[in-house]
C-alpha cells in the first residue's frame, strides 16, 4: 500500500471512530436529557457551567449564548426556566457588578453526573493510560476539531449578519 492510501485509510479509521463516539456521546446525552428532564440546550448550559467552573472561570449569560450560538432573549428564557427548576444559581459577577454570574447548583451537577459522570471519570482513565505524546496528540486533534467547527459556525453566521 502506498502512502497516500494509507493516509487515506487511516484517515477514513479516524474518522469511523469520531463517527461511532459521536453516536455513543449523543446516546448517553439523551439518557441524560431524559433522567435530567432537560431540553438539550439546558442540558448543555450545565454541562458548560461545570467544564468552566473545573477550569476556574466565571460565567455569564453573554458567554453562555456564545457557547451556544443563540440569542440574548433565548439565553434568558433558557436561565430563567433553569433557575426556576433549582438547576443553576444567578449572583452578582465577582468582578464586573454590572453582569451576572451564573452556576450549576449542586442538585443540577448531580443529575447530570449521574449519567455523564462515570463517562467522564472512563474518559479520565483512558486518557490516563496514553503516553504523554498520544495525550497530547488527541488533545491536539479535539482542539483543532472544536477550532473547524467553530469557524464553520462562524462563516455561516456571517450572511446573515450582512442581509440582516
Amino acid at each position: 500500500m502506498d502512502e497516500e492510501n494509507d493516509a487515506d485509510a487511516i484517515s477514513r479509521r479516524v474518522t469511523s471512530a469520531l463517527a461511532r463516539y459521536r453516536l455513543a456521546h449523543d446516546a448517553m446525552n439523551a439518557r441524560a436529557r431524559q433522567n435530567s428532564g432537560m431540553t438539550d440546550n439546558e442540558l448543555r448550559i450545565v454541562q458548560f457551567l461545570m467544564t468552566e467552573r473545573d477550569d476556574s472561570r466565571a460565567v455569564t449569560p453573554t458567554l453562555i449564548a456564545r457557547h451556544l450560538g443563540i440569542t440574548s432573549a433565548s439565553t434568558t428564557a433558557l436561565l430563567d426556566r433553569l433557575e426556576k427548576s433549582g438547576a443553576i444559581e444567578r449572583a452578582r459577577h465577582p468582578s464586573d457588578r454590572r453582569s451576572l454570574h451564573i452556576t450549576a447548583t449542586a442538585h443540577a451537577e448531580e443529575l447530570v453526573d449521574s449519567t455523564v459522570g462515570a463517562f467522564t471519570d472512563e474518559t479520565r482513565r483512558i486518557a490516563s493510560e496514553l503516553s504523554p505524546f498520544e495525550r497530547d496528540a488527541v488533545a491536539r486533534f479535539f482542539d483543532h476539531l472544536a477550532e473547524a467547527a467553530d469557524a464553520i459556525a462562524e462563516e455561516e453566521r456571517e450572511p446573515r449578519r450582512r442581509a440582516g
